[in-house]
């Protein structure tokens, strides 16, 4: 790394909270005491320091320089008036800082640090050679983007990023400078009610009508370090999952819920362009690819996936297992993206590349998981909350849980086996102790045995010693045995190996009388064996009757009476020691008999001995370390989460999860398949994009963009820069579409989804035609002779059908309603209901959906299914139902349909019927709008309806369904 040489020393000043905080955690022998202690640190490592340097946060935002200690990296930002640094912040060392460091760094070498505890105090003249530090970075990540390939960063891609910038910021600005939206609550509890301890989860009872979406950031008002996520909403009850665990008792029990911006995913996006611009991407090929939609050729292949898939979903499959750099896949509804998604990543997985399956939302992430094959290793990243039900079996905390439990369940054994061990120990400490009483007593019986022997020799005079003298006799004569048969034995030996050569030529003759010699000295070995064999049974019979003899004559001496009982109290005692150390001995065996991994103990009690001292200590220390893994084991689950990611195959969250989890900070991908491309932002998608080798963006950019002209008009965003509007108005895949060859876009024409009479308008209108229906399947609906219907409800008096204002709505549009319009789809609701089909309620305005919410509960009773069938249009994207009903709301004389121009909604809302598509609506209204692009589309539906479908009054359908 190269070295940057500074002609004089650096002076820090601390932050006004540096010392306060790094005393605060000084049980972390790892961080320096203090700004001290730190100076003192730098100043003893004289072979430089290493260095890098962290890009804005935000716009206007100064450059950081992170500077890396052994164990500790501290965050500095150079002072206005460029003659020293401000030292913000001390902390441990991260994995993704030791990715940092081998990244590229640089090695600052000043000439000493000094310490200065206010600005005012630096001294005149100094300087922090912020030119010579910054020029150096630059010059090493222009050498690293070369080196590493990367593409040239031109003008018009240093515009491009630039222009990324200005698109973060000027999202971020428009999600800060929004009025943040109040929620009042009147009760708040854990959830559960556990009120002892703290927790992370708690339930808000909220008060007026209003309540925030899922995933919202939202903090207690006035309490910014009470601050969390929306993960649930149930009518007006919504579940808070808090950052960090909180006492039940600081949350106040009334208050406001307020929404705060997330600066995260902002920090997030700017970071994937600093890596572009960097040269730093996974995938070389990315940059010019969004800037010049330059891509690398995609060779032809047969690949096959492992489950049938029609022509143009083979076509996208083979193309995304060899494309170099970035390819399209436009999935208009029901064409099967999910199912060309699990097969890419199945094929991938299967030649040993990391798949990353991403999106913005959750629900679009779980919806590919249980579509993989079962074999695959699939891990899911992000917070259990905000995990639909498809996800919750794949998350990585659940996944360490389940891991965690089998491990246990399965070492359990083997730490019961080292329960006993106390016991060996106990029971090998006696055995040590019987075996010295044994060992004793064998002595006693050897000195009972001498005196037996004196006493016996002393009674028996003469005849004592002629027991004595035929006894070394016989010894004599056994050790004589012996040797001859030693003889005998080596002889042998000798003379088979003398026969084995009589056959040589020239010299087999020698080794024949060798033979013959050893077999005359076994011959004679063999009788004197014999002779002396017969000597010592001669002896060994006269040596029994003299024994007998000195028995008779010695066994009522009283010495020797003495003497014998004295012997025999000793050989009792003796056994009586030896039954002791085998009793120790056996128990030592049973409690070591089910230990793994120990050397099988001996049976010999004194072997069992030493065996006892050798390995016990060894098993105590395994079953001592078994224990405490398995303690941490069952407490600390979130080891695992590394090796679990490390061994995934398809690691699943969401764009800005992919980057924000610490699990996946040293994680590449091979492939990236970012679902739902069509509506996610070019910021948004460069998260995971910028990590992986090559990517497959699979989406629709026909159905709701980023973000909608309307809101952009409201928001009054980036009017000064048309390049950044474009942007926040068009997904990543809507802007890469048009300008990508061929051979890197493939269109799904084939959707399964709709009814061919509802497939084919919706291809005329929004895929020039191109979406061919593969469905067939018989109509059959109590109430519609169509599977498209639509129910007119221009007849009915002005009064009747006219449109209601409400308050404020969506962000800042006005909200409306409409009563007549409300009541019949809640009819109809409720009588798909009873049909017992899935119905679903899209509606565009939350006014309206709040109206029908209500009315349906009051029919069925079923507060949970309305919450989740009836809503926005944003809340069914990428879902199904069998029904689908769909109310416009406005009715007005002046033909104003608001945000209905956005035809976008149209196409999702549409799309999502199986079966029966129903809407509801003013067509006097709708084919008179101002809008003249909402007017063609109503004046094609309308016509397209007397020819395909059915147009009903309203009147008839209220009647038919009566007062259900």
């Amino acid at each position: 790394m190269p070295n940057v040489d500074l002609p004089g020393p650096l002076v820090l000043v601390p932050s006004p909270k540096l010392d306060t905080s790094l005393r605060e955690h000084r049980d972390r022998a790892w961080l320096p005491a203090g700004a001290e202690a730190l100076i003192k640190d730098l100043n003893a490592r004289p072979g430089g320091i290493p260095v890098t340097l962290a890009e804005p946060r935000a716009a206007g935002k100064d450059w950081g320089m992170l500077v890396y200690g052994r164990t500790y990296v501290a965050l500095m930002y150079v002072s206005k008036r460029g003659d020293a640094y401000f030292v913000a912040s001390v902390r441990p060392l991260w994995k993704t800082d030791h990715r940092n460091l081998v990244n590229g760094h640089l090695i600052l070498r000043p000439r000493g640090w000094r310490l200065a505890y206010e600005f005012r105090r630096v001294p005149e003249g100094m300087s922090a050679h912020w030119p010579a530090i910054d020029r150096a970075w630059q010059d090493l990540l222009a050498e690293q983007a070369a080196r590493q390939g990367a593409p040239r960063l031109d003008d018009e891609r240093s515009a491009y990023l630039a222009t990324l910038s200005a698109l973060v910021d000027a999202e971020q600005r428009i999600r800060t400078e929004t009025a943040p939206r109040m929620y009042p609550y009147r009760a708040v509890a854990p959830t559960g009610d556990r009120r002892y301890g703290t927790n992370a989860f708690y339930d808000f009872d909220l008060v007026g009508g209003q309540v925030p979406e899922e995933r919202t950031f939202v903090q207690v008002h006035g309490e910014p370090e009470l601050r969390g996520q929306v993960t649930r909403v149930t009518g007006a009850r919504a579940a808070v999952r808090f950052h960090q665990a909180v006492g039940w008792d600081r949350v106040q029990g009334q208050g406001e819920l307020e929404e705060t911006p997330n600066s995260t995913v902002y920090d997030k996006q700017r970071e994937a362009i600093a890596v572009l611009r960097d040269g730093q991407a996974r995938n070389p090929g990315l940059l010019p690819a969004l800037v010049d939609h330059e891509v690398g050729p995609i060779p032809a292949t047969d690949d096959r996936p492992s489950e049938a898939l029609d022509e143009d979903q083979t076509t996208a499959f083979r193309k995304a297992l060899h494309v170099p750099d970035v390819l399209l896949v436009l999935g208009p509804p029901g064409t099967g993206k999910t199912r060309t998604i699990s097969q890419i990543a199945d094929a991938c997985a299967e030649r040993g590349e990391r798949v990353l399956v991403t999106s913005n939302s959750h629900r679009a992430v779980d919806n590919v998981l249980p579509r993989l094959p079962r074999h695959l290793v699939a891990v899911r990243v992000g917070a259990e909350g905000s995990v639909t039900s498809d996800g919750q079996a794949y998350l990585l905390e659940r996944q360490a849980s389940d891991l965690v439990q089998r491990v246990l369940v399965n070492t359990s054994p083997a730490l019961a086996a080292y329960t006993d061990l106390p016991h060996a120990e106990r029971w090998a400490a006696e055995l040590d102790a019987s075996l010295v009483r044994q060992a004793a007593a064998a002595e006693e019986v050897r000195r009972a045995e001498a005196d037996l022997r004196a006493a016996r020799q002393a009674a028996g005079g003469a005849l004592r010693d002629r027991v004595d003298g035929l006894a070394a006799e016989l010894t004599g004569c056994e050790r004589e045995i012996a040797r001859a048969r030693e003889q005998i034995e080596r002889w042998s030996t000798r003379r088979d190996r003398a026969a084995a050569r009589v056959t040589l030529p020239v010299i087999g003759r020698f080794f024949d009388v060798l033979r013959r010699r050893h077999e005359r000295r076994m011959t004679a070995g063999r009788q004197r064996e014999r002779e002396v064999a017969e000597a010592a049974a001669r002896t060994r019979a006269e040596l029994a009757g003299a024994e007998r003899e000195l028995e008779a004559v010695t066994r009522d001496d009283p010495a020797v009476r003495k003497a014998r009982a004295t012997h025999e109290e000793s050989i009792q005692r003796h056994g009586r020691c030896r039954e002791e150390s085998v009793a120790a001995a056996r128990f030592v065996h049973e409690s070591v008999r089910a230990v793994p991994g120990a050397a099988s103990p001996p049976e010999d009690p004194g072997e069992l001995r030493e065996w006892a001292a050798e390995w016990l200590p060894v098993l105590s220390a395994r079953g001592r370390l078994l224990a405490e893994w398995h303690e941490k084991i069952s407490t600390e689950t979130d080891d695992l989460y590394p090796e679990l990611i490390r061994y995934a195959e398809v690691v699943a969250a969401t764009c800005i999860g992919a980057a924000s989890r610490p699990e996946l900070a040293d994680v590449d991908f091979d492939v990236a398949i970012v679902d739902e491309a069509g509506q996610i932002g070019t910021n948004t998608a460069l998260v995971p994009l910028v990590r992986a080798r090559r990517a497959v963006l699979v989406g629709d950019h026909k159905q709701l963009p980023p973000f909608l002209d309307t809101e952009l008009e409201e928001w009054g965003a980036a009017d000064d820069d048309p390049r950044v509007r474009d942007l926040l108005a068009k997904s990543v895949l809507e802007l890469l579409w048009d300008g990508f060859p061929d051979s890197h876009r493939v269109l799904l024409s084939r959707q399964r989804r709709m009814p061919a009479t509802i497939g084919d308008f919706i291809s005329a209108e929004f895929y020039g035609g191109r979406l061919r229906t593969d469905v067939r399947r018989e109509h059959r609906d109590p109430l519609f002779g169509s599977p498209m219907a639509f129910i007119d409800t221009s007849a009915l008096p002005t009064a009747q059908r006219r449109e209601q204002r409400t308050g404020l709505d969506h962000v800042n549009l006005s909200g409306y309603t409409n009563p007549a319009e409300a009541e019949l789809i809640a009819l109809l609701a409720a009588f798909y209901h009873r049909l017992k089909v899935e119905w679903a309620v899209i509606l565009p305005y939350k006014a309206q959906v709040k109206d029908v919410r209500a009315r349906i509960d009051r029919l069925t009773g079923r507060e949970a299914d309305t919450l989740l069938n009836v809503g926005t249009v944003d809340a069914f994207q990428g879902g199904e139902r069998d029904v689908i009903l769909h109310g416009f709301t406005r009715s007005n004389e002046r033909g104003n349909v608001g945000f209905l121009a956005e035809l976008r909604r149209a196409n999702v809302a549409f799309t999502r019927a199986k079966q029966q598509l129903v809407l509801v609506g003013d067509l006097r209204t709708l084919t008179g709008a101002r809008d003249p692009g909402f007017r063609a589309l109503a004046r094609s539906l309308h016509d397209y309806l007397r020819a395909h479908g059915e147009i009903r009054p309203y009147a008839e359908i209220r009647s038919l369904l009566g007062d259900a």
